[in-house]
C-alpha cells in the first residue's frame, strides 16, 4: 500500500554527457602534458647552457694559462709584413718541459683537441661551431698578434659553442642545425672570448 509520497526516479548520465566529459578530460590532459613538456625543455635548455658555460670557461682558462707560459708560437704569418694571423690551430713550446703543445679546432666534428708532441689528441671541448663574417668567410677561433722579430704579442681565443649535456635528446641535437653552421634559433649558442699575453712578450 502506498504511503502517498512521490518517489523520484534517479537516472544516470546519458551517453552524450559521458562523451562530453571524456572530451573535456582529454583536452585538459593534453594541455597539462604540453605545459609539462615546455617546462621540461626550458629546464633542459637552462641546464645545458649552465653546464656548457662552466666547462667552456674552465677550458678557456686552462688554455690562457698555457699560452701565458708558452714560447715559439705558430703558425707564422705568410707575409713578413702581416702582424696578425687567424688560424684553426695554435702551437707553442712549454718552457720547462720543452713539449710541443698543439690546440686545434676540428671544423668537421666541432671538437677542440689538445695534442702533446704530435701524439694522440685529447678532446678539450665539443660542440664548437663556425661563425662567418659579412663576406661568408669562416672566423677562425685563434688570432695571433705578432710584433716585429717574430714574437707573439697577444693571442685571442674566440669560441662559439652549442650548449649540450648528457641529458640532451636527439631532437635537441637536430634543432642545432641552423643558418650559421650549427647555430640554432632554438638553442642559444654561447660565445667565449679571452686574450692572453705570453710572458716572453712582457720583457
Amino acid at each position: 500500500m502506498s504511503d502517498g509520497r512521490n518517489h523520484r526516479i534517479r537516472r544516470g548520465f546519458s551517453l552524450v554527457e559521458l562523451l562530453i566529459a571524456l572530451a573535456i578530460s582529454a583536452i585538459l590532459l593534453a594541455a597539462t602534458l604540453a605545459a609539462l613538456q615546455v617546462s621540461f625543455r626550458a629546464y633542459q635548455t637552462t641546464s645545458d647552457q649552465a653546464a656548457t658555460h662552466a666547462v667552456g670557461r674552465m677550458v678557456v682558462h686552462r688554455m690562457t694559462s698555457m699560452i701565458r707560459s708558452g714560447q715559439e708560437f705558430r703558425p707564422f704569418p705568410e707575409d713578413i709584413r702581416d702582424d696578425t694571423v687567424s688560424s684553426d690551430f695554435i702551437e707553442f713550446y712549454h718552457p720547462d718541459t720543452g713539449n710541443l703543445i698543439t690546440i686545434e679546432w676540428d671544423r668537421i666534428t666541432g671538437k677542440l683537441n689538445y695534442t702533446l708532441d704530435n701524439g694522440y689528441p685529447v678532446v678539450l671541448l665539443e660542440g664548437i661551431v663556425a661563425r662567418t663574417d659579412e663576406d661568408g668567410q669562416v672566423i677562425q677561433p685563434f688570432l695571433l698578434e705578432w710584433e716585429p722579430g717574430r714574437r707573439v704579442y697577444r693571442v685571442t681565443i674566440d669560441l662559439m659553442i652549442i650548449p649540450d649535456d648528457t641529458i640532451s635528446t636527439s631532437a635537441d641535437r637536430y634543432a642545432a642545425e641552423s643558418t650559421t653552421e650549427g647555430v640554432s634559433t632554438e638553442i642559444k649558442p654561447i660565445r667565449l672570448v679571452a686574450s692572453a699575453m705570453p710572458r716572453s712578450a712582457m720583457f
